[in-house]
């Protein structure tokens, strides 16, 4: 009768943590590792669009400044490269039209920000930022800023963006700055895109205006790329993690006490005697 194979030691030692445990283990490694590189995935997109908006940003402010009709482009959305550059508008700004835009603090201070329609020569629509004044003040801001409107045709300048995306609220005042969130401009000519007012806001901003200019967001990569490194780095680590305790489990199963095995101490070469010397000879 053939000798009985012996099994490979990872086969015994597989069943003596048991394969229930083991196939545990392997579910929990793949959840957790596909987790986090979901994770840095997640948070490497945040780094590109911030990248890439940091690039649009560099590249349109390297334009000289232009009518606006000229750089927004027709239809619904802006012209590729349209968004950031800095632009002038020539028209009148309709007084019936301003509204409140609510909950945009600005450095760190509660603030309500204004927008309204200017109608261009042309019939076509620009939804402007005018400004912006401290909460408190609403009442007297919007009184203040009805007289110090600026009446027939004026030139502003500032910076061209994108509409905010439309979260559907309309109480009073608006939330997002997008054309359904203030009153209708009259025409169904509109430019697909807001100029935040700068360089006095047509005179509404500064010592004797009632308003202050808005402004631009900060643009930083932020921490997001270094945040995808450390997912991915984490991914890796779990299936480490997860070796060394069911290599610690399996030492606990094999002495409950817990208590590792002394290492044996190396036995001291004992050089011969005189006597045994002279014994060899």
């Amino acid at each position: 009768m053939p000798a009985p194979v012996p099994s490979p030691r990872w086969l015994a030692v597989a069943r003596e943590i048991g394969w229930g445990r083991l196939a545990l283990t392997a579910l929990i490694v793949l959840v957790m590792s596909a987790l986090c590189v979901v994770a840095g995935r997640w948070q490497y997109g945040r780094y590109v669009t911030k990248a890439d908006a940091i690039e649009a940003y560099d590249a349109a402010q390297a334009h000289d400044v232009a009518d606006v009709e000229e750089v927004a482009g027709s239809g619904d959305e802006l012209a590729d490269g349209a968004e950031w550059r800095a632009v002038t508008v020539t028209g009148v700004i309709d007084p019936d039209s301003v509204v409140a835009l609510r909950n945009r603090p600005v450095d760190s201070t509660a603030a309500y920000q204004y927008l309204a329609w200017m109608s261009l020569d042309d019939g076509t629509a620009v939804l402007v930022n005018l400004g912006w004044a401290p909460v408190p003040s609403e009442d007297e801001t919007e009184a203040a800023l009805a007289d110090a409107l600026p009446q027939g045709e004026v030139t502003l300048t500032g910076t061209l963006r994108r509409f905010e995306e439309d979260d559907g609220k309309r109480d009073a005042g608006a939330t997002r700055i997008v054309p359904a969130q203030v009153d209708d401009p009259g025409t169904d000519s509109i430019v697909p895109g807001y100029v935040i007012a700068s360089d006095g806001c047509a005179g509404l901003c500064g010592d004797d205006g009632p308003l202050d200019e808005v402004p631009l967001p900060t643009l930083s990569l932020g921490p997001h790329l270094s945040y995808a490194w450390q997912w991915w780095a984490f991914s890796l680590l779990v299936p480490v993690g997860a070796w060394l305790l069911t290599k610690r489990d399996l030492e606990l199963k094999r002495d409950p006490s817990g208590a590792r095995p002394a290492p044996a101490k190396p036995r001291r070469r004992r050089h011969p005697s005189d006597e045994e010397i002279e014994d060899a000879l």
